[in-house]
């Protein structure tokens, strides 16, 4: 009985991550940490970073902790009275992230799909394998079926971006924010050593927007190397 009381008190103890934003949007400590609608955490720390961005700390509930994965994207949400961050996991069976693990951060929706742009067809497969070497699982690699499909999901996003800015070119403030926030998710991609990531990044929105991106301040962040 004593055993079974240490094991469930250590399971409840919480988990501690970090994530950057652009745009904290007023968030600070104490605002909470969602995930399906659910509070499972607090945020609790904000720190300027450099570049007008800022390293948001955090933790989360140990009945919890498991909802947050390696290719988690933190979204910040402040529509209501008290902004928040929101766990979006873009593939459901990606690894578990252990405390410390440092998540890609969006102060939008749209630097949210700029995100799942910049991994690529079958980033989610190469994330698996990623997790389950640093993890030492024993879980079987993603089957082709679902490599197959993650890549045709991420097709069918790209183009039905594509065509609804051919539908209905955007204002010129849309594009201006688009580029803003571009450069946002580039500049994190960057400073986290994601450089090719951040190309591929730089390469859609451009082919899709005309050239909305432009490469960072070099001075900044490390230069991007050519693709292998």
């Amino acid at each position: 009985m004593l055993a079974a009381l240490l094991i469930a008190g250590c399971g409840s103890q919480p988990s501690y991550y970090t994530t950057q934003l652009d745009t904290s949007g007023g968030l600070g400590p104490g605002d909470p940490i969602t995930h399906a609608s659910a509070t499972i955490g607090q945020v609790t720390g904000v720190s300027p970073i450099g570049g007008g961005d800022s390293e948001i700390a955090f933790e989360v509930n140990g009945s919890h902790t498991d909802e947050i994965h390696y290719d988690s994207i933190m979204t910040l949400n402040n529509l209501g009275a008290t902004p928040s961050l929101d766990v979006m996991n873009v593939d459901a069976m990606s690894h578990s992230a252990p405390s410390g693990t440092r998540l890609d951060g969006a102060s939008s929706m749209n630097e949210t799909q700029m995100f799942i742009t910049a991994r690529g067809p079958g980033s989610f497969a190469q994330a698996l394998g990623n997790a389950a070497s640093f993890t030492q699982s024993t879980a079987p690699p993603p089957s082709a079926a679902t490599v197959q499909m993650t890549q045709m999901l991420a097709q069918i996003s790209q183009q039905t971006i594509a065509t609804a800015v051919a539908i209905a070119p955007p204002t010129p403030d849309q594009i201006e924010q688009a580029k803003r926030e571009a450069l946002g998710v580039e500049r994190q991609l960057m400073r986290n050593g994601k450089i090719e990531q951040a190309e591929r990044l730089r390469a859609s929105m451009g082919s899709m927007m005309g050239g909305i991106t432009a490469p960072v301040n070099p001075t900044t962040l490390p230069p991007t190397a050519p693709n292998p």
